[in-house]
């Protein structure tokens, strides 16, 4: 290979030539073309071969190896205006010597001779070159161009590869002149500007030419906002793709819509010299990008009235700091989109961010979207939709009318009125929020979902994160342009592949039957198998759901837990209060509320210990942090001192044996120095009192299950945080600040997991081992895991067995035990040891029916897109 790659780089079978191989001239041929096979040949017929193939790279070969020849060197020229073999009798009075073409084999120098005669003296010069496949740089004398070969080489390779306009205007004068040997222009090399200037016309006219805008009278000045999107051929459309009788068939949720929003912060601007004026945006609002004049009249009007609303949703603390997040040197912070199910980009559905996600550049986006929508109910999943769609109709109807989004607008609010809306959270995004919105939020527990998950938009993401850097640098109309650009490449791939490519209608078909077969089979064992022990209780539960589903306003949840019943450790600590309350008119209060404060202070003071110890105690520490250290342990001494005096009274024995250390703690020992509970000393130790040993035990138990809450709701919040920093921070300062939110976290894992040891340490203790170790097991660092995609689906799965091992139990048989799970057994433990039963049967049996429903939809729904993308293409195919 190598012998022959050296071969092909030097003359090979030409030094067997004693002519020309074309026109028989004698004498060994001194040219040969790299693009063309086997043209080696004289100087008069490597011209006449490359009349109109100019771009060719020529070599010359006489000193023994070979030299890059330009084609004006060579004397070629074109000839611009003429048909082919043709030449203009006035050329000589309208040419350009050296006009600089950019082609996909590099960067020449060439004459162009344009046409001055009666056939083209009318003929403006950059029409001639339009004419002629070459994009001129400017409208006026222009004096270079780039090949339409080179601008559809680079889209494709940009949109593709994330190739930026400087690297492959480098990698073309590379290709001319790699050594930076030959004797090149510096008006060749720089000719980045031009080229870039050419990439964005071309994109412009191109996105419009896909659309049809040629063919129609009025051009691109009357083309409608959005016009130039590729559609979703699989989405329902009352005018596209609706089979007739739709409207009076029974499941209307095959004919609604869904929607997903998200924010993206990656696709951040910067703010630089340019300007609306010096880089506009082209294609003005006529694709994905929304009007940027109407927009930024929008959010001067409307963000003045958009004042967020508090959130009581616990789990979203990450999103009120979006809304606070600064733009300082940026233009823009990031994009908020509008998708579908189908993962497409909805028309108009994409908006900057000019500080944070903000619900007026959200409201904007979707009602853009809304603006195309023509389906007669709407679906929408946000991360934050249980906040987000409180007030939305109420802010949708202060939108002028003069606003493009004003139709879009007015068609939520109608579907809102006639409730033919529903609203739900990303199954990701979900376990993040509090236990009531996973439950009314829930895609699972929603008719007509099918297998869609709500993440959409985080896949749409990936296709242009590739080019954040990129679009970073743009100015603010190129960066509007490319956007449209990507979004119509990406819209494009999946209409080409929506049959059989990728997760396609095909592939979704075969899944939804595979899936749907063995959901159904599971959940029909598994009633007949709870229906053969508790035929009513299954009649009941079917009942309430039914209602549930058919009503949700007016019927009770059925998946809504139950209210979690007060831990001991909280109902002592309000007994304590109540007691101390009526104790004030007397002298004393009960031995149980003195037992019970004692222990709280004790539990109160280990708590306290941990924190102390984890401070810094180094010769690094600033006299601020020393100063705070040394308050934190005069404190605990304090409360030390404070329950030695209580242990007095209810301990005596052990008071006594007590030394005078322990008796007079001070900061060196009060952190390591043993309290002496009943946990810390024998089970026959006649120094604890009686009733103060089961006290332990039942606030023990109590504060293990709470550290346990506190244990996953950080790691919930954990995960939140690395999804956001993963998907949203970019840069040294803005990854540092996300650091540090990141290690506060940290430190409260590892505090509420030290906690629970600590607690079943001492429980242990006190009851040695038995069957509450399978609840309460050993907490190892490999449990401490928060929720990610893949552990969300591993809990998915443990329901789904648990169903099976039920059946199988009833069936008599072992389970299978096919697939090993490495889940976390804190997400999925069972209840307090007095329970006989863990396994919640009611909730195992409502997630088993909505998985097999969810199945069943899935082909429902797959079927009808089927049909729909068929009558789309064919309404389509009408309009052309």
């Amino acid at each position: 290979f190598l012998r022959e790659m050296i071969r092909r780089k030097g003359r090979g079978d030409a030094f067997k030539l004693t002519c020309c191989p074309d026109c028989k001239a004698p004498g060994r041929p001194e040219y040969s073309c790299g693009e063309c096979e086997a043209a080696d040949l004289c100087r008069a017929c490597i011209i006449r071969w490359h009349r109109y193939q100019p771009f060719h790279p020529i070599y010359r070969h006489t000193a023994g190896w070979p030299e890059r020849v330009d084609p004006s060197d060579l004397g070629l020229r074109i000839q611009l205006g003429h048909l082919p073999g043709q030449v203009c009798k006035w050329r000589e009075t309208k040419h350009v010597d050296h006009f600089t073409v950019l082609h996909t084999t590099g960067m020449f120098r060439i004459r162009v001779d344009f046409c001055d005669c009666d056939e083209g003296k009318d003929v403006p010069r950059y029409v001639q070159l339009l004419r002629r496949g070459l994009w001129p740089s400017t409208v006026d004398k222009p004096e270079s161009a780039t090949t339409f070969q080179a601008l559809d080489d680079f889209s494709r390779l940009s949109l593709m590869g994330r190739l930026t306009a400087y690297d492959y205007h480098r990698a073309a004068a590379a290709r001319s002149d790699g050594a930076g040997l030959r004797d090149i222009p510096a008006s060749l090399l720089d000719f980045r500007q031009q080229f870039m200037t050419a990439v964005h016309g071309y994109r412009h006219i191109t996105i419009f030419m896909r659309a049809g805008r040629g063919h129609e009278p009025n051009g691109i000045e009357g083309t409608p906002s959005g016009a130039c999107a590729v559609r979703c051929p699989a989405c329902p459309d009352k005018d596209l793709n609706l089979a007739p009788g739709w409207a009076s068939r029974a499941q209307q949720w095959l004919f609604r819509a869904v929607y997903s929003l998200d924010a993206n912060f990656r696709l951040s601007n910067r703010l630089s010299r340019s300007t609306n004026h010096t880089d506009p945006y082209l294609n003005h609002g006529s694709a994905y990008m929304p009007p940027a004049t109407d927009y930024q009249d929008h959010l001067d009007q409307m963000d003045k009235e958009d004042i967020e609303q508090p959130s009581d949703c616990s789990r979203f603390g990450a999103i009120n700091q979006a809304n606070m997040k600064a733009g300082r040197g940026l233009r823009t912070t990031g994009m908020a989109a509008c998708t579908c199910r189908h993962e497409f980009w909805q028309p108009n559905g994409l908006t900057t961010l000019r500080k944070g996600e903000r619900y007026v550049s959200v409201d904007y986006a979707f009602c853009s979207a809304m603006k195309h929508s023509r389906a007669p109910s709407v679906m929408v999943t946000y991360d934050i939709a249980c906040q987000w769609h409180k007030k939305l109709k109420d802010r949708l109807e202060k939108i002028p009318e003069q606003r493009e989004v004003y139709t879009g607008a007015m068609a939520m609010v109608e579907l809102i009125v006639k409730d033919q809306t529903v609203f739900c959270v990303p199954k990701f995004h979900l376990y993040a929020h509090r236990v009531l919105c996973q439950v009314s939020y829930a895609i699972g527990w929603t008719i007509g979902t099918g297998a869609l998950d709500g993440e959409g938009p985080e896949r749409c993401w990936s296709g242009t994160n590739g080019a954040a850097s990129s679009l970073r640098e743009m100015g603010p109309g190129t960066m509007h342009d490319t956007m449209d650009d990507i979004c119509g490449a990406w819209n494009w791939a999946k209409v080409c592949g929506i049959g059989w490519v990728g997760l396609s209608l095909s592939e979704r078909m075969w899944r939804a039957v595979l899936e749907g077969r063995t959901q159904s089979a599971i959940f029909t064992e598994f009633t007949d198998a709870l229906k053969s022990e508790e035929p009513e209780a299954v009649e009941k539960w079917m009942k309430k759901v039914e209602l549930w589903e058919a009503k949700p306003a007016k019927h009770k949840n059925p998946y809504q837990p139950a209210a979690k019943s007060t831990s001991f450790y909280s109902a002592t600590i309000k007994q304590i209060q109540l007691e101390t309350v009526q104790a004030q008119g007397r002298a004393t209060t009960s031995v149980a509320a003195r037992q019970a404060k004692f222990l709280l202070l004790a539990l109160q003071i280990e708590a306290d210990r941990y924190r102390v110890s984890t401070k810094r105690d180094d010769d690094g520490e600033t006299i601020t942090q020393a100063t705070t250290r040394t308050k934190a342990l005069n404190s605990l001494v304090r409360e030390i001192e404070q329950f030695r005096d209580e242990q007095e009274r209810l301990m005596p024995r052990l008071h006594a044996t007590l030394s005078v250390e322990e008796r007079n703690p001070d900061r060196t020992t009060s952190v390591t120095m043993k309290l002496w509970l009943p946990s810390d000393m024998p089970k026959d130790d006649a120094c604890s009192p009686p009733g103060l040993r089961a006290l332990e035990m039942r606030l023990r138990w109590a504060s293990m299950s709470d550290e346990l809450d506190n244990l996953m709701h950080q790691l919930r919040l954990r995960g939140c945080l690395n999804r956001f920093k993963i998907l949203n921070i970019s840069g040294q300062r803005a990854n540092t600040r996300a650091r540090t939110a990141q290690d506060a976290v940290d430190a409260n894992v590892k505090a509420a997991a030290n906690a629970y040891r600590r607690h079943r340490t001492a429980y242990f203790n006190l009851v040695g081992a038995g069957d509450w170790e399978k609840t309460m097991r050993e907490l190892v660092d490999s449990d401490c895991r928060g929720l990610g995609d893949r552990l969300i689906e591993q809990i998915e799965k443990m329901s789904a067995k648990q169903a099976r091992d039920f059946v199988a139990l009833r069936k008599g048989k072992a389970s299978s035990g096919e697939t090993k799970y490495t889940l976390p057994w804190i997400w999925y433990r069972k209840g307090d040891p007095e329970d006989s039963d863990g396994l919640k049967i009611t909730d195992e049996w409502l997630k088993s029916r909505a998985r097999a429903r969810n199945w069943v939809e899935e082909v429902w729904l797959v079927d009808e897109e089927m049909g729909r993308v068929l009558r789309f293409n064919e309404s389509i195919a009408r309009m052309w």
